[in-house]
């Protein structure tokens, strides 16, 4: 049984835009070369509506747009706020001005509708009454689109009009076969006709470009008033850059509004191009840091498009839970897969908590402030960088900034004067690297800056310094954590101590508040260990904070003791402290609960509720099962109420997980397979969460899990398929709970192994089987040993000795059958100082009995 516990850029000047249309196999160099073709544009833009909604944004877009096109080269007429006869004449106007155009262009902003397969333009004229009569009162824009498409070769529609119908709900509009219902959101490509053909007369088309500001049939934003709408903004980022094809560029665009509005809205461009087209600038030269942001932006752009849904689901979940913006989550995301082949497996776990820190470095930065000019700049950079998704850029801002406050602190140590600001100044640039190099979770830089932040601050600001050293052994404890490092938790514990002992510091419960964190570390290494050193440690390190907190002075710092001094003991339970020390966790879990409750704060109520589930599963198995086990399953359920797969989808899966083992216990308990059944679909669920790819080792702590409830299952019903998926199971969780990265689990499984091929000899009546069990159960005890792991080192002799008196008693091997009885009196030994209730007597009574019995009849 395995569970888990609760712990915007300026344009340059542009002179003459190239607008080249290549052959498909062409090169982006290629199309730098080609001629300059002459572009048209239409600008519309419908803000100041008479009679329906009006939108702020529309006019201030196409002023934007229409001068951003003029300075692409494109012969640009400009409409705002034109009534029907305006956008009546405009168009018709264009398409006759596009002859002899090589690309023309209408850019749209306001409302639109779309019904019938239609969509239509609205003037601001506009009114309800206009439906009844729409070819009159609105503009159609198939027709329009067919004109230019017989003029020019290539022609572009981007269509900012995909907001809410501003008709009333249920308005229909009149068409050649009858009323046809408005859609209540957005814009859809025109359906029910054929691709329009060439005339005789026409230029050779070389296709469209139909871009949506949102996807078809989804409201767009208008965004904050004063401004530019999400779509207008990403156009405006992103059309003139240099060097990418018209596609590419879109598709900048479509994933710029993605996370500029939190997933909330996703442009949808349909293109028949039939060659590669660029327009814009040449590609920007990699000059300057501003360029650099810039290019580094759009290649995070293009690679979020690629993006899969689930992974993409993942982020936005975690983006939205945090409220920090999407972008810097997928900068993140890019420096996780790189650093995956490092042994980075937690994806989801690892960008939640660099979610968290970005939350915290946003609420900080408004109050910082610095005098040197480069440090003002870089680090300016760094802000820009972090906020464009662009993290590794950013570090590498922070490192130059670092570099620049060493060369500060050399000149700083020949001076006298406002050496504490400038000091404190290095302090902050130190801890702004660290905290960068969080978010690209290098951990030992973090733990390096920390540390240099600390000798900077010392003798001026000793609160501070005291942070920066808790700090420093924090990040040096998620080295550890999250990088099987045991070396740097141990190094953590030194830096620790450190800080316990700087004078005067009374910020943040001084001494007595770092045992918090520092219990951290030593539970990680509690975890890793086969024996109890760590552990025991970190109990009186807990035991003794609670002699400098009370829940009267210090309620919130008294309660987080109990909840970690309760898992201390529950892990102190499960290698060899008994029922005694899992009764313990749970009155320290009970203390917590007293301030951390629902109401007060949710989510660490949820947290302590999985870990009440816990330790009433670890007494269950000393006595008193049922009461414990449905206990156990309520607390689970609880934490389930706040916890939810759409919020926090990792936690949701923990206590699914654990829910699973208390059915389980609470199923083998029972006559019937209901509560059995609901654990494999608790463990199938968690399963669906914790990946292989995303959170391996919780994937096999489950994979396990199942396998053990499976097991139970097949003890109940007829035939050998529940035995195989079991073994299947338990075969998987191997894959990632190996012996040499985690010996105490992977015995544990390997146990469970070793029971599934005997229940499954059992039913077949097969000796080679019951060789393998006996080989698997032998193979787990040459990692386990009585001091640590007593309980489940009974277990096995136990096992072993069912095992055992079967061969022995189908093959009639004496020596077998006399290495059975050990087996058991071995077994029966452990239980008793366990204090296991008596019901465990009879079972081996009876079965010495039965092999007493067998050796009489031995030859």
């Amino acid at each position: 049984m395995m569970v888990g516990r609760h712990q915007g850029c300026a344009f340059a000047a542009l002179l003459l835009a190239v607008l080249a249309v290549v052959l498909a196999c062409a090169s982006a160099a290629a199309a730098q070369n080609a001629k300059p073709m002459r572009g048209v544009a239409l600008v519309i833009g419908e803000s100041r509506y008479e009679h329906l909604t009006a939108l702020p944004n529309p006019a201030n877009d196409a002023r934007a747009v229409d001068h951003l096109l003029g300075e692409l080269g494109f012969d640009v007429t400009s409409v705002t706020d034109g009534d029907k006869a305006k956008l009546d004449r405009s168009p018709q106007r264009f398409v006759e001005d596009a002859e002899g155009a090589d690309v023309a262009l209408l850019y749209y902003s306001g409302h639109g509708i779309e019904a019938g397969g239609e969509n239509y333009l609205v003037p601001v004229s506009a009114d309800p009454s206009s439906l009844a009569d729409a070819g009159n009162n609105l503009v159609p824009l198939s027709g329009l689109l067919a004109e230019l498409k017989a003029r020019v070769p290539v022609a572009i529609v981007l269509l900012d009009a995909c907001r809410t119908n501003p008709f009333p709900a249920g308005a229909t509009i009149a068409t050649a076969s009858g009323p046809t219902p408005v859609a209540a959101a957005g814009l859809d490509l025109t359906r029910g006709a054929a691709p329009l053909a060439d005339a005789a007369d026409a230029p050779q088309s070389l296709g469209e470009v139909i871009g949506f500001a949102a996807e078809p049939g989804r409201a767009a934003l208008d965004g904050d008033a004063g401004g530019n709408s999400p779509y207008a903004a990403a156009l405006l980022k992103h059309l003139a850059a240099g060097g990418f094809a018209f596609g590419d560029v879109m598709t900048m665009v479509t994933e710029e509004v993605y996370v500029q509005t939190g997933g909330r809205q996703r442009p949808w461009t349909n293109a028949s191009l039939r060659r590669l087209l660029y327009f814009g600038l040449s590609p920007e030269a990699p000059i300057g840091d501003e360029a650099s942001i810039r290019g580094e932006r759009r290649k995070l752009l293009l690679t979020i498009a690629t993006t899969p849904a689930d992974t993409r689901s993942m982020v936005e979940q975690v983006a939205a839970y945090n409220g920090v913006p999407l972008g810097a989550l997928y900068g993140m995301l890019s420096v996780l897969e790189v650093d995956t082949s490092g042994g980075q497996k937690d994806l989801q776990g690892q960008l939640f908590s660099g979610a968290q820190r970005l939350k915290s470095i946003l609420a900080e930065r408004d109050v910082q402030a610095r005098r040197d000019p480069e440090l003002i700049r870089l680090s300016g950079l760094a802000d820009q960088a972090e906020t464009e998704g662009t993290i590794a850029l950013a570090l590498k801002f922070r490192t130059r900034a670092s570099l620049r406050a060493e060369d500060i602190g050399k000149a700083i140590d020949e001076a006298e004067a406002n050496v504490r600001a400038r000091r404190l100044e290095l302090a902050e640039t130190f801890v702004d690297h660290a905290k960068t190099a969080l978010l690209n979770f290098d951990y030992r830089v973090a733990a390096e800056r920390y540390g240099d932040a600390f000798v900077q601050a010392e003798r001026w600001d000793p609160d501070n310094a005291f942070l920066y050293k808790v700090y420093q052994a924090d990040a040096l404890t998620d080295l550890g954590k999250f990088r099987g490092d045991n070396a740097a938790l141990q190094e953590a514990l030194g830096v620790y101590q450190q800080a316990k002992l700087l004078p005067g510091v009374r910020t943040w419960g001084g001494p007595a508040g770092v045992t918090v964190n520092e219990g951290i570390a030593l539970m990680t290494l509690a975890d890793r260990e086969n024996g109890t050193k760590w552990l025991e440690q970190s109990i009186r390190l807990y035991e003794d904070a609670l002699k400098s907190f009370s829940r009267k002075r210090s309620p919130e710092a008294w309660a987080t003791v109990q909840l970690n001094l309760g898992n201390a003991y529950d892990l102190m339970g499960q290698r060899g402290g008994g029922g005694a020390y899992a009764r313990k966790g749970l009155a320290a879990f009970r203390q917590a609960e007293k301030v951390y409750t629902k109401k007060f704060d949710p989510s660490v109520w949820a947290g302590i509720q999985n870990n009440i589930g816990n330790a009433l599963v670890a007494i269950g198995l000393t006595g008193d099962g049922k009461r414990n086990f449905s206990q156990a399953a309520k607390a689970f359920q609880n934490a389930l109420t706040v916890w939810t797969r759409e919020t926090v989808p990792v936690n949701w899966a923990m206590a699914q997980s654990n829910l699973g083992v208390a059915l389980r216990n609470l199923g083998d308990l029972e006559d019937g397979t209901k509560n059995l059944e609901a654990a494999v679909v608790a463990f199938h669920a968690a399963i669906e969460v914790r990946t292989r790819e995303t959170q391996p080792m919780d994937w096999a702590s489950s994979q396990n899990n199942l396998g053990g409830a499976l097991q139970s299952l097949g003890l109940r019903e007829e035939g050998f398929e529940r035995y195989q998926q079991s073994l299947e199971a338990l075969k998987n969780a191997q894959l990632e709970i190996t012996r040499e990265r985690d010996p105490v689990n992977w015995s544990s499984i390997t146990y469970n192994i070793g029971r599934s091929y005997k229940l499954l000899a059992e039913r077949e009546d097969s000796v080679p089987l019951f060789q393998q069990g006996l080989q698997a159960i032998e193979l787990a005890l040459t990692e386990l040993n009585r001091e640590t792991s007593p309980v489940l080192w009974g277990r096995a002799n136990s096992v072993r000795g069912e095992i055992l008196f079967a061969i022995g008693s189908r093959t009639h091997d004496k020596a077998k059958l006399v290495m059975a009885r050990d087996a058991y009196v071995t077994a029966r030994e452990i239980f008793r100082e366990q204090k296991f209730t008596t019901s465990f007597e009879t079972f081996y009574t009876d079965q010495l009995k039965l092999i007493d019995g067998e050796l009489a009849k031995a030859p």
